[in-house]
């Protein structure tokens, strides 16, 4: 087995520490197998931060897709729950320039996704967590990446 002794810096771990226990020891064990470089954009995300989320591609940067369904208001995500049911990740490269081309670049978070699928698994099997995930490319986990998914999020993991 390989082990690429990859760690999370700062900002992640403080982020990742917002999660529940689970989420922590996949994403914890999934950044030491991968062989390509991750970190957390979002744990606990606040109900503020829920509604301006919410009103992307509603009343606000109209040209964009809506990146939620959940308003804050009326209903409430896994991201809102403490400590938080769900994660988002991204690509990460030192280099600037090359970070802002890979961050959230489909292929570098389906690589991404796998490893973090395969470490949860093997967590969830050995009897070291108690939930399985599911990711938000594949929400009905049929295997069939976004092509039949409402709405698509690759960097989003949650708990189920």
């Amino acid at each position: 087995m390989l082990v690429y002794n990859m760690k999370f810096g700062k900002k992640s771990n403080s982020k990742l520490d917002t999660c529940h226990e689970d989420l922590q020891k996949i994403f914890r064990l999934a950044i030491k197998r991968s062989d390509v470089d991750f970190g957390i954009s979002e744990g606990h995300r606040s109900l503020n931060v829920q509604r301006d989320y919410y009103a992307i591609g509603r009343t606000k940067e109209l040209g964009r897709d809506t990146i939620t369904n959940v308003d804050g208001v009326t209903t409430f995500g896994k991201h809102n729950k403490i400590p938080s049911e769900a994660v988002d990740f991204h690509a990460y490269h030192p280099n600037l320039r090359i970070r802002k081309k890979l961050i959230y670049n489909k292929k570098y978070l389906s690589y991404i996704y796998g490893v973090i699928s395969s470490c949860a698994k093997e967590l969830f099997e050995a009897g070291e967590i108690t939930h399985k995930i599911r990711w938000g490319a594949n929400w009905d986990s049929d295997g069939i990446i976004e092509f039949d998914q409402k709405l698509i999020d690759y960097p989003h993991v949650e708990l189920i």
